[in-house]
């Protein structure tokens, strides 16, 4: 999916730590990117351009002037990105911010900010930086000192940007999706998630609706269709051992679930797969 110059990919602790500017051509994309599960925290800073993504079930447009920050977990893709995009990406692993008070939790229900004009010079001086450092020597000491620099003069600017007020039942729907990213292939039952949100079936089922516009069992089939998805991208298990792993015992009837959602069998869509690789 993608034709890294080998000299960031021997980069030592890539799976730590990794950034590039976005201006530079160090690779190729083939777009739409698979969905896939992301192990890292990431976040893209554009000062140009444009990238349409989604998380989870939700999709959005990182635009000029704006960043994105995705904690670890989330499921994504990007479907575009225009030929004109100028700016920096970044992941970094959770260890990077052992032992700080770096809280990426904002971000989860809000995972774009805007950002001011005068507040983007100290941000954008700060990625130089990191990546004059990134490039030359590797210091990971002084990157995660950077790194937290950056992420701590971001919450600053930001304000309360990144705060969302919601009424009760926007809670509970909202804390309900969060429950269902995490624990989809375990728990497919609505009355389990209404009894760890304490509330009754029928009332989480009404503030899922209302916030969202579908039923809660919905969610749970878009999410169960989801993590498949992800799953037979990888090519690394048999149709029945992903409806194994997402926790349907019977296959036959994981074939049926999946066409009804997509139009299509499971393994018409592993097809559809290789013939755009």
């Amino acid at each position: 999916m993608s034709e890294y110059v080998p000299l960031q990919l021997d980069k030592k602790l890539f799976n730590d730590f990794y950034i590039r500017s976005l201006s530079e051509q160090t690779y190729k994309l083939k777009l739409p990117l698979p969905p896939h599960r992301k192990t890292v925290n990431d976040f893209i800073l554009l000062t140009k351009g444009s990238i349409t993504k989604s998380s989870g079930l939700d999709n959005f447009k990182v635009a000029k002037s704006s960043i994105c920050l995705l904690p670890a977990g989330q499921i994504t893709t990007t479907t575009e990105i225009t030929p004109d995009i100028e700016g920096y990406y970044c992941h970094f692993s959770d260890s990077y911010l052992v032992n700080t008070n770096i809280d990426l939790n904002d971000w989860m229900l809000k995972p774009i900010v805007l950002i001011e004009k005068n507040e983007m010079p100290p941000l954008i001086a700060l990625l130089d930086r990191i990546n004059f450092i990134y490039s030359n020597s590797a210091n990971h000491d002084l990157i995660k000192a950077y790194l937290v620099t950056f992420l701590t003069e971001l919450k600053f600017l930001s304000g309360g940007k990144t705060k969302t007020a919601f009424t009760a039942s926007e809670r509970i729907a909202h804390d309900f999706k969060k429950l269902v990213s995490q624990k989809v292939t375990r728990q497919t039952s609505v009355n389990e998630y209404a009894k760890e949100l304490h509330v009754t079936p029928n009332h989480l089922n009404k503030s899922v609706k209302t916030t969202f516009g579908k039923s809660a069992s919905a969610i749970v089939d878009e999410m169960l269709l989801l993590e498949a998805k992800v799953l037979m991208c990888q090519h690394t298990q048999s149709v029945s051992e992903v409806s194994f792993a997402i926790g349907f015992e019977d296959p036959s009837y994981f074939g049926r679930f999946f066409k009804k959602h997509t139009g299509m069998t499971p393994t018409e869509f592993r097809k559809l797969i290789d013939l755009s690789d």
